[in-house]
Order: structure tokens, then C-alpha cells, then sequence
């Protein structure tokens, strides 16, 4: 199942906002930017992968990545929030899994996940 479109982040005025208003969270690989109760249904989200991580082709291999582990965790993410991945040069040397972990890790620091008990 594919993340529709409508969920992403692509105007460059709702990245400005969210690094304006929002909070930022650092990771090995990644930096989670996080602008909670920004009034949608459900979560919108960006992703950031500059020329530090490496060519076209390795950018695109991270941001499939990272749109998959967004995917995989869909339905624990709080409605509302706006949230951007930014890729960190070192991201090209994990693999999925501590890609994964790294995210999972800093979703609970900014308090995006859902609880098991929670509805």
C-alpha cells in the first residue's frame, strides 16, 4: 500500500513554517522536525535529502527508505502533526533496520506515537 499524496509536505512555505514554529529532534541519521496539532485529520509529512547524502541515485534510495518506514508505522502516528525527515550525510551507510530504529527512536522523543492502549 502506497502513502497517497495528499499526506506529503511539498510547498516550500509549509517547510518554512514547520522549521520556523516546529521542534527538532537529532539522530544518528536523521533529524525529525516535528510541528504538532497543526489542524488536519491525519499526519502530513516531508522528506529533505540534500546533496550531502550523495547522487540522484542514492538521495532517491534514502527517500524511498524513509517513505517506507513512514508507511510501516502510519497508523501508531498521532493525527495532526506535521512532520519532515531530514536525511544527515551518514544516512547512506545504514541499512533499513537502523534507518527504522533511528526514526522509531526519535517518534517517541517527540511524543508522535500513539500508545497501544490508546484508540
Amino acid at each position: 500500500m502506497r502513502l497517497p499524496s495528499s499526506l506529503r509536505i511539498k510547498s516550500s512555505r509549509e517547510f518554512a513554517q514547520l522549521r520556523a514554529e516546529g521542534k527538532s529532534y537529532p539522530g544518528r541519521y536523521l533529524v525529525l522536525s516535528v510541528l504538532p496539532g497543526a489542524g488536519a485529520h491525519r499526519f502530513h509529512f516531508g522528506l529533505i535529502t540534500s546533496r550531502k547524502v550523495g547522487g540522484a541515485v542514492m538521495r532517491n534510495k534514502i527517500r524511498r527508505r524513509l517513505r517506507e518506514v513512514i508507511r510501516a508505522h502510519q497508523e501508531r502516528i498521532i493525527e495532526g502533526c506535521h512532520l519532515v525527515l531530514i536525511a544527515r550525510w551518514r544516512s547512506p551507510e545504514a541499512e533499513f533496520a537502523e534507518l527504522e530504529k533511528d526514526w522509531l527512536r526519535l517518534a517517541k522523543r517527540a511524543e508522535i506515537l500513539k500508545t497501544p492502549n490508546h484508540p
